[in-house]
């Protein structure tokens, strides 16, 4: 009989390899379609895109993130044995809160509903099933019994039920969007009789208390996972993506952003004021209002600034600008696209497309250093480490004179390829690669690879004070340092 048990057990789902609670790395899913929303005594379940989002059901704080490599619909809760069910494309997902070990059951037919109950699980789709929690067999039954409880794909009739989140939409305040009357319409809904929990398409999750009608809003990640550029200014990172800019402050557990109409070319932090380069023209943002400060003939690609000056990349040279005025100076290198600007108190750094240039301060001349195209600039101590338009690393000493007969004994070309994005923290570069984060150590000049986040394609890499944070083409990672290694 036991014989007959296990190999029922083994041959009901596959059991997932992965031990999720192992991971040190937290994902930072974007703010995307909420489709169901659960809860238990202790934490919020809620299915977002295809991440499986868990939160604190006290402080609304993002406990767990999981992604999934398919499309999931529906999430529940099983009080008696503390598992989440979910609902995917071809099949059932058991995944146990503790542990968060999981089980797949291969189920192809459609779901509109499911009902937990003492010993199994019943599923409303074309015909009526159960699925044995102990042995995983799934079988068609005739009726549901009556002690089962239900979760359902939120429909337009649920949500009609409570008139108080009419107009059963959202709209951002003034001081998140260039368009406030955008639409954003509830996708999701949870009751559990003292706390009304709603998801929408792009405005978070909200959770209202049905005595005061009080309500909070979480805002979980980015406003979408299109990321473009990232910037960090002190502790707070910006992501630019498609629909505008989100920031995080790393102090914190909820997520700001603020939606354009036009897309982000780049940003500065000025003032306490984001300076935007949207297209051609750049911007100053101040509570509600967005100042035009200067129009360019051609797109605005890097920004960048020192104590006097406001340096402009753009697609056909360098120009700067004095602060508070609005008039572009043409400025060193010319008609090509520039990608970095980095300044430091005697000189500026420019890559270009198609060479890396320095200003002397000092001196007040310009130099053709390196006749590479250069798109990245990272400083550790008296060396930059450049990010070349071929994703190669030159390491370059700063220190070294104006010299034009010296430019060429002053660089390197470290033996690593595929990089796509580099940052520092004064003592180590970290590099976004093909197939991982690496970092590189200057006094041992060996790179090594961070063995507690993914090994896949990262396209930027950004150092706050206590993490890592790595951006893939579609998921957000968050690594303490202390786990580095």
């Amino acid at each position: 009989m036991i014989k007959i048990l296990v190999c029922s057990i083994l041959l009901s789902g596959n059991i997932f390899s992965q031990n999720i609670s192992w991971d040190r790395y937290t994902i930072i899913p974007p703010l995307g379609r909420v489709k169901s929303i659960a809860t238990s005594p202790l934490e919020v379940f809620a299915i977002s895109d295809n991440y499986l989002l868990i939160f604190d059901k006290q402080t609304l704080a993002l406990r767990k993130t999981i992604y999934f490599d398919e499309d999931i619909s529906l999430v529940g809760y099983d009080h008696q044995y503390n598992d989440i069910w979910i609902v995917g494309t071809a099949n059932i997902i058991r995944l146990t809160v503790v542990t968060y070990s999981m089980i797949e059951y291969t189920f192809t037919s459609e779901i509109g509903r499911f009902g937990v109950g003492k010993d199994y699980l019943f599923l409303d789709g074309v015909k009526d099933y159960s699925l044995n929690k102990k042995t995983g067999e799934i079988k068609v039954i005739q009726t549901f019994p009556g002690d089962v409880v239900w979760f359902n794909k939120t429909a337009t009739a649920d949500i009609r039920k409570y008139p108080f989140l009419t107009p059963y939409y959202y709209t951002d305040e003034q001081l998140e969007s260039e368009a406030p009357f955008d639409q954003f319409p509830i996708t999701a809904l949870s009751d559990d009789g003292i706390y009304l929990y709603v998801g929408t398409h792009g405005y978070g999750i909200l959770k209202y208390n049905k005595i005061s009608w009080q309500k909070q809003r979480i805002i979980y990640g980015p406003l979408d996972s299109k990321i473009r550029k990232a910037k960090k200014f002190n502790n707070t990172i910006c992501f630019i993506t498609s629909q505008g800019l989100s920031y995080y402050p790393t102090t914190a557990d909820n997520w700001k952003y603020r939606r354009f109409i036009h897309q982000i070319a780049d940003l500065l932090f000025i003032d306490n004021k984001f300076v935007i380069g949207f297209e051609n023209r750049i911007s100053r943002v101040d509570g509600s209002m967005i100042f035009s400060i200067s129009n360019f003939t051609t797109e605005v690609h890097e920004l960048d600034s020192d104590e006097q000056y406001i340096y402009v990349g753009t697609h056909s040279g360098l120009f700067k600008m004095y602060k508070g005025t609005s008039e572009p100076i043409p400025f060193g290198p010319d008609r090509f696209p520039v990608y970095a600007i980095h300044s430091t108190q005697d000189a500026i750094f420019v890559g270009g497309e198609y060479a890396f240039y320095k200003y002397s301060k000092v001196n007040k001349m310009w130099l053709t250093v390196l006749p590479y195209g250069v798109k990245d600039i990272a400083e550790i101590e008296d060396e930059l480490y450049l990010l070349g338009v071929n994703n190669q690393i030159i390491k370059y000493k700063k220190t070294q004179g104006d010299d034009l007969g010296n430019v060429d004994t002053n660089w390197i070309l470290l033996p690593y390829f595929n990089i796509y994005d580099i940052d520092n923290d004064n003592e180590v570069l970290y590099c976004a690669s093909y197939a991982g984060i690496y970092y590189y150590e200057p006094h041992t000049e060996l790179y090594k690879v961070v063995y507690n986040l993914p090994r896949i394609k990262y396209d930027y890499v950004f150092l706050t004070e206590n993490n890592i944070v790595a951006v893939s083409r579609s998921t957000i990672y968050s690594l303490p340092l202390k786990y580095r290694d």
